[in-house]
């Protein structure tokens, strides 16, 4: 397994506030995207999205070589289990993972994947595309009205779906998603896919686009924000490129040759 290209970046200046990380091991490597907080809660100091970040990584870098997918999600959910918080407050990741010894790439989330013969689109949950379209007609609705538009009042008014879809969160159903939080993943949410011949890559939902290369993709997301920086068109989403952020979300990019 070589790695060929690897880059992190924050949205923010400061390192130390991104919750995506690239973990890589003789046996495994990974993307990890800690979820956004919405509980306002510091775990050791840090959101809850770093967090569980950095717990993912912990846990993935201890993973013995030839684990298979269900047993290194189990191993990655002991190691944010034991929290008391309500299902939609707990820290959480996606995370996806590539396996040396079993050519396989595992992903539990929406860490988006690309080999050959694959579109480079980021996934999207169900219940996201809904916030995010709502989000978008409530601000389309005040430009309609001649409001002036301050901050984000489309984010603001889902903000009741937003903060609550993490009760989704491992459950079956239409809206239902997985994320690593402590609590079982069903092995249905689990993704497995055997890895062929040619270069794999990995990146967070900070790619709108996962292009083969990193420089594509950076071009893919700068011409995407330059074009929709509210987040409401192309991009649409359920937050946009703020004051002082580079963009309306923390990236990782990791290129491999298996």
């Amino acid at each position: 397994m070589e790695v060929v290209e690897r880059f992190v970046l924050g949205k923010r200046a400061d390192p130390a506030l991104c919750e995506d990380a690239i973990v890589v091991t003789a046996g495994h490597a990974a993307v990890v995207d800690g979820a956004t907080d919405v509980s306002g809660r510091r775990y050791d100091g840090v959101t809850g999205g770093r967090w569980a970040m950095a717990a993912c990584v912990e846990a993935v870098r201890a993973l013995p070589a030839g684990v298979d997918a269900y047993a290194a999600v189990e191993a990655l959910t002991r190691a944010l289990a034991g929290r008391d918080e309500p299902a939609n407050e707990r820290p959480s990741a996606s995370v996806t993972i590539y396996s040396a010894a079993r050519r396989e790439v595992w992903q539990v989330g929406d860490v988006g994947f690309r080999y050959a013969g694959m579109s480079g689109r980021s996934p999207r949950k169900l219940v996201d595309e809904v916030a995010a379209a709502f989000r978008a007609a409530v601000i389309a609705a005040e430009a309609a009205a001649g409001t002036p538009v301050v901050g984000d009042p489309g984010r603001a008014a889902a903000r009741a779906l937003i903060g609550r879809q993490g009760f989704l969160r491992n459950t079956l159903g239409p809206y239902g998603y997985a994320a690593v939080d402590g609590r079982p993943v069903p092995r249905s949410l689990v993704v497995v896919r055997e890895v062929p011949d040619g270069e794999l890559v990995i990146a967070s939902d900070g790619y709108p686009v996962i292009e083969p290369t990193l420089a594509a993709s950076e071009a893919t997301l700068a011409r995407l924000l330059e074009a929709d920086p509210a987040c409401v068109r192309e991009l649409r989403g359920t937050k946009g490129l703020r004051d002082g952020q580079v963009s309306f979300d923390d990236r990782a990019y990791l290129r491999l040759r298996p």
